[in-house]
């Protein structure tokens, strides 16, 4: 045949055309037919270097396979992760997320060795199996949805503003409990959701470290009261509680001055830390002392509160910077022992001599409000209250005439003022003492009459204020002494 062409070519003078690439074609194809036949030897061997949970499978029936998965299904009852971190400690219990085994995966990597994915993927996974072997793990899974109300969960505990370190009162009212800082703390709730899938894939439900995406420091740190760790001293005031709205301005007051920090030597404003009372705040109109007169105003009742801390501070051993008493004595401690307040005029302030810092803490009952001062067991002391001068003030009483009433009318209630002098005796436990005074005027008010009959003005005095000292030298509670 080839003998015949070769003629008929010479005859008709027809030049051959040489194909080289015909028998490049024809190697190639050969060596493809080579390669895949080898492709499909190596995925035959590779098949028999899968283990399943460590067991061979080479001679199990893909039956038996199914069954030893389905027999670890009693250990997945009570799995957990425990999450950890600084300040983070939480559990994800998968009894609640429905736990199971991924058959569909475990059954595929078992079963499908280089047959997935690109051509390269697939040669990859033959040739790492020839290589090392392929142990495949009993991978887990979770209903998704459940797992991202547990992660929201988790990540609404941390993700809350700041709350101080804060030093406690416990029930003895003589130590105190140091209650840890809590940061804010926002999670990575992608990240932990993904290390929790990859730790689901290896078949694993170990304790992790919680990925925190940021973090938000709280302002006073537990070392921050580290030297806090006695009460210094509290006080007790009671008040009628039928006063809704004064009652109210209270409870906003205690909660404003609660938990203060006061530095060693440095001083402390009420005005400046509980700030103004006004209605945005919350507060409610209430009697305040305005122009000799009992009128309502935002904040009324909010001087109980000063009051209290005043009486507190007095007796552990503090130094007063500033102190105003009402324009009448208030009737929830002894006369000369408030301390009134008014936004932007009225303050009271202290000053903090220790060498450590002192805390106060607040709290409020149905009708009391204590203060605590937390301090230093090296900074205790014993306080003592002397009258050394008390004088009452008689008031006028003023009858104006006006014709066009037919009896008397009481225009303003009048009442006798005083003058009075506290002396403060502190003895520390280190053998230093220190005295200072409170000094308290109450102004007398005058009795305003309207009648028919004639005009008059006289002076009358109608209290004769004793020294209250018994009641003064009540450590906690005028009303326990």
């Amino acid at each position: 045949m080839k003998d015949y062409r070769r003629r008929y070519r010479e005859k008709h003078g027809i030049v051959e055309k040489r194909r080289p690439w015909k028998k490049a074609i024809g190697a190639v194809a050969a060596l493809c037919i080579l390669a895949f036949a080898g492709f499909l030897a190596a995925q035959s061997a590779a098949a028999d270097r899968v283990t399943l949970d460590g067991q061979p499978v080479r001679d199990w029936t893909e039956e038996q396979a199914r069954q030893y998965v389905e027999d670890k299904e009693g250990e997945l009852k009570g799995r957990t992760i425990r999450l950890t971190g600084e300040d983070i400690d939480e559990t994800i219990d998968f009894d609640d997320l429905e736990l199971q085994f991924d058959k569909e995966k475990i059954f595929n990597d078992v079963y499908l060795v280089g047959r997935r994915g690109t051509p390269w993927q697939r040669l990859n996974d033959v040739v790492a199996t020839l290589r090392f072997g392929k142990d495949v793990p009993l991978s887990l899974k979770v209903d998704e949805g459940k797992l991202d109300e547990r992660i929201q969960q988790i990540h609404d505990v941390y993700d809350k503003a700041p709350e101080n370190a804060c030093a406690v009162p416990n029930s003895d009212n003589k130590t105190v409990s140091i209650h840890k800082e809590k940061d804010r703390i926002v999670l990575d709730d992608a990240g932990l959701k993904q290390q929790i899938y990859d730790q689901l894939d290896r078949g694993v439900t170990e304790d992790m470290e919680a990925p925190v995406q940021s973090r938000e420091e709280a302002a006073v740190k537990e070392g921050d009261l580290k030297d806090i760790d006695t009460v210094l001293s509290y006080y007790t005031t009671h008040f009628d509680d039928s006063n809704k709205d004064r009652n109210e301005n209270i409870a906003i007051a205690q909660k404003r001055l609660n938990h203060a920090l006061v530095p060693a030597q440095k001083d402390f404003s009420f005005n400046g830390y509980v700030g103004t009372r006004t209605r945005d705040k919350g507060y409610k109109d209430a009697p305040v002392y305005f122009d000799n007169k009992l009128v309502p105003d935002a904040g009324g009742g909010v001087c109980q509160v000063s009051t209290t801390l005043f009486n507190a501070v007095l007796r552990a051993g503090l130094f007063i910077a500033g102190r105003a008493p009402h324009f009448a004595p208030a009737a929830y401690v002894p006369v000369g022992m408030d301390a009134t307040v008014a936004d932007n005029s009225l303050d009271f302030a202290f000053t903090n001599p220790f060498q450590h810092p002192v805390y106060i803490y607040t709290v409020a009952g149905a009708n009391t409000v204590t203060t605590y001062i937390l301090g230093n067991h090296a900074d205790t002391c014993t306080t003592t209250f002397q009258t050394i001068h008390l004088q009452n003030l008689p008031h006028k009483v003023i009858r104006k005439h006006n014709d066009a009433v037919t009896s008397d009318v009481c225009e303003q209630v009048g009442y006798d003022g005083h003058d009075i002098v506290i002396r403060r005796t502190v003895n520390y436990t280190d053998g230093d003492k220190y005295t200072d005074t409170i000094e308290s005027h109450y102004a007398p008010n005058d009795e305003i009459i309207v009648t028919n009959g004639p005009a008059s003005e006289t002076v009358v005095q109608t209290s004769d204020l004793q020294p209250q000292d018994v009641l003064i030298n009540a450590p906690h509670d005028m009303f326990a002494f």
